[in-house]
């Protein structure tokens, strides 16, 4: 039986240049690299919530101007 030959890769350019560490604007890897979201102040058991006025989600423990009447959470 016939031994199948190696796989062959030819390269023909290579483009020496500065490497990319973090593409704004490319796929986020965690919540905080979207560019409407601030997680300053993250803390346990805190949301993010929408304010208008600066365009991006917070951190917030104390959400403002929710109601929730559901029970307890």
């Amino acid at each position: 039986m016939a031994e199948t030959p190696p796989v062959q890769t030819h390269i023909r350019k290579i483009t020496v240049g500065t490497p990319v560490k973090k593409v704004t604007g490319a796929q986020a890897q965690t919540i905080g690299d979207l560019t409407d979201v601030s997680t300053a102040g993250i803390v346990n058991n805190a949301i993010l919530q929408y304010k208008e006025d600066t365009g991006q989600f917070i951190v917030t423990d104390e959400p403002d101007g929710l109601t929730f009447d559901a029970g307890e959470f």
